[in-house]
């Protein structure tokens, strides 16, 4: 009731206000209207220009992250070329590591040769007669490729004993490997005899058929990845 009468008192207050001063108090609520409108309309172009502002940075730092990764590709692509690099390396290594290991066993085994021969030789200087020791020099001979030394010494061991079966072999070898085919054939063939006589038959079969393949095909030059040393200078 105390409400009502009071907003009865204020209209009856205002009625009799001339029209002009209820224009104006329009005109000032809208004014203030307006005002509040452009503070809303600038906050908003703050926060547009704030966001616009944000979305170039963020563009600025993606171009970076871009170039950044992209040098880091470049990087990567070096790294994986020097391992590969590094990798060849170490293979080339390996594969030299391994040709002088085989170089220092062959070495090795040359070295051991030559002691072969002094060893045999010292033999001979006590005992010329000692036809095993020939033999024996002159297998280490033919192993080491020198096919004329082993001839000589072959030679010599079946000149102090001539059923010396692999002596006559082993020259026989010797002699084919230096294109004496002929010789070759008459050794083997006198091998093949003797190793009959003394009872030693795989030997007799082995001299025999090599005779026959030399005489077949000239010389074991041709055939030696086929025959194994073993049963060459048996």
């Amino acid at each position: 009731m105390a409400a009502a009468t009071t907003q009865q008192t204020i209209l009856t207050a205002i009625a009799p206000l001339p029209l002009s001063l209820a224009v104006g108090l329009n005109l000032v609520n809208r004014k203030k209207l307006d005002d509040r409108f452009q503070v809303v309309v600038r906050q908003q172009e703050a926060k547009i220009a704030e966001l616009v502002a944000s979305q170039g940075q963020q563009q600025s730092e993606l171009g970076n992250l871009t170039l950044a990764l992209a040098q880091v590709r470049d990087r990567l692509e070096d790294v994986q070329k020097q391992v590969m690099q590094l990798n060849q390396g170490t293979q080339h290594l390996h594969d030299y590591t391994r040709i002088l290991n085989t170089e220092q066993k062959q070495i090795e085994e040359v070295l051991d040769y030559l002691r072969q021969i002094e060893k045999n030789t010292q033999v001979i200087q006590v005992d010329p007669s000692h036809a095993k020791a020939y033999y024996n020099r002159g297998l280490t001979h033919q192993r080491l490729g020198d096919a004329e030394a082993a001839v000589l010494d072959y030679s010599e061991a079946i000149r102090i004993n001539e059923n010396y079966a692999k002596a006559y072999h082993n020259r026989g070898v010797a002699r084919s490997t230096l294109g004496d085919r002929k010789g070759a054939v008459e050794d083997l063939r006198t091998a093949a005899k003797l190793f009959f006589e003394q009872g030693d038959i795989s030997s007799y079969q082995r001299a025999r058929d090599l005779a026959k393949r030399i005489h077949e095909v000239g010389s074991i030059e041709q055939e030696n990845n086929e025959v194994p040393l073993e049963i060459l200078f048996s």
